[in-house]
């Protein structure tokens, strides 16, 4: 497959919150479409659990190229959930981050 094949690639319409979230976790200026797709990567490395669905956003999409493995891996996410492709990347990545902002955050007691 190319690189510019159809088939490998995810249209994304992020919402504004998760776009900031990701945006704001790296302190390079990267592009939003590599954020979104190592922080799926982490989150399916992390196993990530998820309680609740994010809808896409209004927002312009962008568009993410994911290989084979990360196209299988999110296909289990999504047969187990019913959900679409784009729901499960942005819940998975949702999920992570917040996730990640917890165990960063000190417990108050």
């Amino acid at each position: 497959m190319s690189r510019r094949d159809p088939r490998k690639a995810l249209v994304l319409g992020l919402p504004e919150s998760l776009r900031k979230g990701l945006v704001r976790q790296s302190n390079a200026h990267v592009p939003l479409a590599y954020l979104v797709r190592q922080t799926l990567r982490r989150a399916l490395d992390a196993g990530t659990r998820w309680t609740k669905t994010v809808p896409p956003g209004d927002r312009r999409p962008i568009l993410v190229q994911l290989s084979c493995e990360e196209r299988a891996r999110l296909e289990m996410w999504i047969g187990s959930r019913k959900v679409s492709e784009e729901e499960a990347v942005l819940t998975l990545i949702t999920a992570f981050l917040e996730s990640e902002a917890a165990q960063v955050e000190p417990k108050r007691g």
